[in-house]
């Protein structure tokens, strides 16, 4: 059934991408003020924020220090000296990610306003460009498609690109076509209407900001668009145990926002992308533990590799593996890409284990910040990925 679905859904938006994939970026060069939020960040902050500093449609970078107890004011005063105005570096106590941005789109003197977070690779290109189109054209909000970033990575970060990318092009397109808007503008890739974003703002109450505030602006009924042409790669967490840290702070997140958002649950946008979320879970579920303890009695449990790697699941994603290899440069993401399961079954297990407990209780556990590693300064993760292939 999962499989059919996927299908239908890759045939739909292939058509729709066929249709859109030609239409060109915007050429307002110099229209946008970028925010990046900064906590703790020193390792990762200079490659951030040069390629954003070099983007022929950035006016200026906004970079807020949140209370960094590490080096990060000290990049900062560094490159101000070097950058002069086209860089902002405001240094405030800690608020949280929320009240940073915040403080930092007070400063803002542009129409419209992109975010990013401090581990974020933007590449200089015309990505920023298809996003400012789609404001052009009415968007009050775009979201771009975090991928992921490769440079100096290890196995955990390449097992999770292998479907990251064409996955979350794919549902959110869908669910723009069909439920009216994309499940979430990522906090890592996010083009907004400056007027909007100051009326609603971003708040601390949930760990997941740009959840919480995508569907506040659904809720509003604004128009809110998705830019597939803007790819972005954002750091990946390099062990299991941030990696748990950081799928718990998503779906607790998520739960916590169905109870903040219930209005939203039966409109179209719900019944397209909240419930069906939790759909596929719950279904996933129910059918691992059946079909787990069918072949357990019947079979023995050396045979459950058999239902957790199906062999048309294995080719699915592997072809979806494929266009992750092409995009990154980097083909031992074919084979890896049958691992992906892995995160399935992780999504699986902390649902049960906190995110039914956050549905229940709306509480949701501290936000725990993953490693940062740095990265080959000036490189893009996709160019930088395919010199260390094979």
């Amino acid at each position: 059934m999962k499989t059919f679905l996927f299908f239908a859904m890759a045939l739909t938006i292939g058509s729709y991408l066929f249709y859109v994939w030609r239409r060109p970026p915007s050429r307002r060069y110099g229209a946008i003020d970028a925010i990046v939020p900064a906590y703790n960040e020193e390792p990762c902050l200079e490659q951030t924020l040069l390629p954003l500093l070099q983007n022929k449609y950035v006016h200026r970078v906004i970079c807020v220090n949140d209370g960094s107890t590490d080096g990060t004011a000290q990049v900062l005063a560094r490159m101000s000296e070097q950058w002069g105005d086209k860089l902002l570096a405001i240094n405030q106590t800690n608020t949280g990610k929320g009240g940073a941005l915040m403080n930092g789109l007070s400063h803002v003197t542009t129409e419209t306003v992109f975010l990013t977070d401090a581990d974020t690779f933007v590449p200089n290109d015309d990505g920023l460009g298809y996003m400012l189109a789609e404001v052009e054209r009415g968007a009050d909000a775009v979201g771009g498609i975090p991928s992921s970033n490769l440079s100096n990575a290890g196995l955990l970060p390449h097992i999770r690109a292998t479907v990251k990318m064409p996955m979350i092009m794919l549902k959110r397109t869908f669910q723009q076509l069909v439920g009216g808007a994309p499940f979430i503008i990522s906090g890592a890739c996010g083009l907004f209407k400056v007027e909007v974003l100051r009326k609603y703002g971003f708040s601390d109450r949930t760990k997941v900001e740009d959840l919480d505030l995508t569907w506040t602006l659904v809720a509003a009924g604004y128009k809110i668009r998705q830019a597939n042409r803007c790819v972005v790669y954002p750091q990946e967490c390099t062990s299991a145990r941030e990696e748990w840290k950081r799928w718990r702070r998503w779906i607790v997140g998520y739960a916590v926002c169905m109870r903040l958002h219930k209005g939203l649950l039966f409109s179209r946008f719900g019944l397209v992308s909240i419930f069906p979320m939790f759909a596929l879970v719950v279904f996933g579920v129910v059918t691992y533990a059946i079909s787990w303890t069918q072949v357990t009695v019947n079979h023995g449990p050396h045979l459950i590799a058999g239902v957790l790697f199906p062999l048309l699941w294995v080719a699915v994603v592997t072809m979806i593996g494929a266009i992750s290899a092409l995009h990154h440069r980097k083909f031992v993401l074919m084979p890896l890409a049958s691992l992906a399961v892995s995160y399935v079954l992780l999504s699986y297990a902390i649902w049960l284990i906190h995110g039914l407990k956050g549905l229940i209780t709306g509480r949701e556990p501290k936000r725990d910040k993953p490693t940062r590693y740095s990265n080959v300064v000036g490189t893009s993760p996709m160019v930088e990925s395919s010199s260390s292939a094979g």
